[in-house]
C-alpha cells in the first residue's frame, strides 16, 4: 500500500507510518483509526455549506427543511412507540414521551385516530412552505403549504427550499 505524504498534516503522517505495515490484528486496529483521522482532517478542512458559493439563504433554508424532514421521521418512530403502548397514536404531539422538536420548527398533527395519523412541520425561517407525512388510513392525506405535494404512507414530502 503506498500513500502519498500529507502536507502539513502530522496526525496523517503518523498513519501513513503505521499502515506501512498493515498485516496484523494490531495494525488493523490503526487502520481503523486512521480512517476517522483521516475523516475528522477532511471535514475540517471541507468549508461550510454557507462558504461553498451556495447564497447563506440557500443553506439555511436547505438547513430548515432538513430539521422539519428530521422531526417528522421522529414524530413517525414515537408514535409508533406511542401506539405499541396505547393500542392506538397519540392525537396531540406533546402525548410523545422523548420528542421534542428542533429549534424553529412546530409539528402538529392535522387528524389522527386509533388507526392513522397525519402530521405537518413548520419552520419559522420558511414562511409560507412545510413538510407533511400520514401514517395509516386518514380522511384526506395532508398537502404541503407551497406545492401541495403529498407523500405515500409515512414518507415525508416537503416544499422545495
Amino acid at each position: 500500500m503506498r500513500i502519498q505524504q500529507p502536507s502539513g498534516r502530522p496526525e496523517l503522517a503518523i498513519c501513513q507510518a503505521r499502515l506501512q505495515g498493515v498485516r496484523s490484528h494490531r495494525s488493523w486496529h490503526w487502520l481503523n483509526t486512521c480512517v476517522v483521522v483521516v475523516a475528522a482532517t477532511v471535514c475540517a478542512v471541507r468549508p461550510a455549506a454557507g462558504q461553498a458559493g451556495a447564497p447563506a439563504g440557500a443553506a439555511s433554508a436547505g438547513a430548515a427543511v432538513q430539521a422539519m424532514t428530521n422531526d417528522l421521521r421522529r414524530v413517525v418512530s414515537a408514535n409508533e412507540v406511542y401506539r405499541a403502548k396505547n393500542k392506538r397514536y397519540a392525537t396531540i404531539v406533546a402525548d410523545l414521551a422523548g420528542y421534542h422538536a428542533s429549534s424553529g420548527v412546530t409539528v402538529i398533527f392535522t387528524a389522527a385516530t386509533a388507526t392513522g395519523w397525519s402530521g405537518k412541520a413548520t419552520a419559522a425561517t420558511l414562511p409560507g412552505k412545510s413538510c407533511v407525512v400520514s401514517v395509516g388510513p386518514v380522511a384526506s392525506p395532508p398537502k404541503t403549504d407551497a406545492t401541495g405535494r403529498t407523500g405515500a404512507d409515512a414518507v415525508v414530502v416537503c416544499d422545495p427550499a
